[in-house]
């Protein structure tokens, strides 16, 4: 029996410096992540990752993401298109006691704890999640929520009582 074919996964052990590129298209609706967070599956991600080992034998794992897709603005509740374009540096390590303490981390690449092998999709799923806005807005959209008119205001019971302190003598 022929074993399937094992998804597209960087394995930070074999890495090389000749490296590994993975490239290819997927669709909101194929990154489970995103069901909450997009509407419907319209969209499109063009994808391009790089794996290799760095002069220093580090784990550099390049991604480029292009591509958009539909949200529901908070304000107005309209579907928008939303545009991708992310272009991170990860440095994978094997154990978090090999992370570098926080405040010595760049701002040019961030590290990973990568145990094992590490699947491309995940890595797709995870820098697209971290790119969307906490709050969608539609661009041209009222800062605010479109409040609903507001009924006039019934009289306080309390303006009668105002009205006869005012005429004691």
């Amino acid at each position: 029996m022929a074993k399937a074919p094992e998804p597209d996964t960087i394995h930070p052990d074999r890495l090389t410096a000749k490296g590994e590129v993975f490239q290819g298209t997927v669709h909101p609706a194929d990154l489970e992540a995103l069901d909450d967070l997009v509407e419907e599956d319209d969209g499109e991600l063009v994808y391009r990752v790089e794996a290799r080992l760095d002069q220093q034998q580090r784990c550099i794992v390049s991604c480029r993401i292009e591509g958009f897709v539909m949200l529901a603005c908070q304000s107005t509740g309209e579907r928008f298109r939303h545009p991708v374009s992310i272009d991170d540096q990860l440095i994978l390590v094997p154990t978090e006691s090999d992370l570098p303490p926080f405040e010595a981390e760049g701002d040019e690449a961030d590290y990973v704890v990568a145990d094992g092998p590490m699947p491309v999709q995940d890595l797709i799923q995870e820098a697209v999640v971290l790119a969307l806005p906490m709050v969608p807005r539609k661009p041209g959209a009222p800062s605010k929520p479109v409040e609903a008119a507001k009924p006039d205001k019934a009289p306080s019971p309390f303006a009668a009582l105002a009205g006869l302190k005012g005429r004691k003598k």
